[in-house]
């Protein structure tokens, strides 16, 4: 029987006061993959690329990292959104990532986030040299990327 007829035969039986069967496999396969889409986007979590040569520092950070502008420091050099800005000694490679920070956030909007991505044996000094920059370059929040730990439990009795 073709659907034409069968569609025609189904509307009589409506008009009729008669019963229509629905048919609702395909209706149960679009709910399938919906549930499958939702849960494989639901498991991805955000992650910053941390380059293989960093060691990051330990924490027991709770709140999952934004997708926004990272900067990445070795011990050796500096890179932004994995581009080389220059050396970690050099003096020129700060001028060079104040300027492409402020390249950046002018692209961005007004509170743009950004994602510092640094070895822990890195000097505080560049480390704080680099936040400075952000800064001066109007980036609303600088986050640092840290491994996770687990949570030590406090004893019953107090600290």
């Amino acid at each position: 029987m073709s659907s034409g007829r069968r569609l025609r035969r189904d509307l009589r039986g409506l008009r009729s006061g008669g019963a229509v069967l629905l048919n609702i496999v395909s209706l149960i396969d679009v709910f399938a993959i919906l549930v499958f889409y939702l849960l494989v986007n639901a498991l991805n979590a955000e992650t910053v690329p941390v380059p293989p040569a960093l060691k990051l520092p330990d924490s027991q950070a709770r709140a999952v990292p934004k997708p926004s502008v990272a900067i990445s420091i070795s011990e050796q050099e500096i890179r932004l959104d994995g581009r080389l800005v220059g050396r970690v000694d050099d003096a020129e490679t700060l001028r060079r990532l104040r300027a492409a920070l402020q390249a950046s956030a002018a692209a961005a909007d007004a509170e743009a986030d950004i994602n510092i991505v640094a070895d822990k044996r890195l000097p505080f000094r560049v480390l704080n040299t680099v936040m400075t920059a952000c800064a001066g370059a109007r980036y609303g929040h600088v986050s640092l990327a840290v491994v996770e730990k687990p949570a030590v439990p406090v004893p019953a009795g107090g600290a």
